[in-house]
């Protein structure tokens, strides 16, 4: 599952600060009071057209590397059965040849599939940067044009809002401006990851492509 992302940093989404003109002849006038609103990105994201079908792609793209791994496993596995049978009847210059060739081989496991989940990092980079960017886009445009200072996001990590009024809640606005605007381009291909400098953010989840530690 494309993580989610899971979102935001405890801080803000944008800053505008606004101030109104001052004529040399009339004394200054106080600032309108700045609004604090928020979101919850979570169910924003939930909500947005083509994260479904992200998901469904990166899932049906990792299957091929979860396969890879599972055999590079099986292989050792059953390179470790092997010896354990065959040991009593091996000199010990041989018990130690074999260990040695296992060894290496767990290494060789351990370095593909370390290359393996940084490449389904790379690819889950790729498919969920797009999102990533209409959804601030959007983000911001409601901002803008409700001269809104800051939009907290209640569902990120290490979120230290307790509690919020809940006619500053602008989630449904933000998603019913992400469904207005319809389904998004399709994927881009292996290798074609836009660059992504926004501040909502899918959360880390680890991909599961890892070998376990052999002692």
């Amino acid at each position: 599952m494309i993580r989610v992302p899971r979102v935001l940093p405890a801080v803000l989404v944008a800053l505008a600060v606004t101030a109104g003109a001052v004529s040399a002849q009339q004394p200054a006038t106080p600032p309108a009071p700045q609004r604090l609103v928020w979101i919850n990105s979570q169910a924003v994201l939930s909500a947005t057209p083509g994260r479904a079908a992200a998901e469904s792609l990166f899932a049906r793209e990792m299957t091929g590397y979860r396969a890879e791994v599972q055999r590079l496993q099986a292989a050792f596995d059953s390179g470790v059965a092997e010896y354990n049978r065959a040991a009593p009847a091996m000199t010990p210059a041989a018990r130690t040849a074999r260990e040695e060739q296992l060894r290496q081989m767990q290494a060789r496991n351990q370095a593909r599939a370390q290359e393996l989940d940084q490449t389904a990092q790379t690819r889950e980079a790729e498919l969920t940067a797009p999102i990533m960017q209409r959804v601030n886009a959007v983000i911001e445009g409601v901002r803008a044009e409700f001269n809104y200072a800051f939009v907290f996001d209640v569902a990120a990590q290490g979120n230290p809002i307790v509690t919020a009024d809940r006619q500053f809640d602008i989630t449904q606005l933000v998603i019913q401006r992400l469904q207005a605007a319809g389904d998004p381009p399709p994927s881009p291909a292996p290798g074609t990851a836009p660059r992504d400098s926004a501040a909502v953010r899918p959360p880390a989840q680890p991909t599961g492509l890892r070998l376990r530690p052999r002692p």
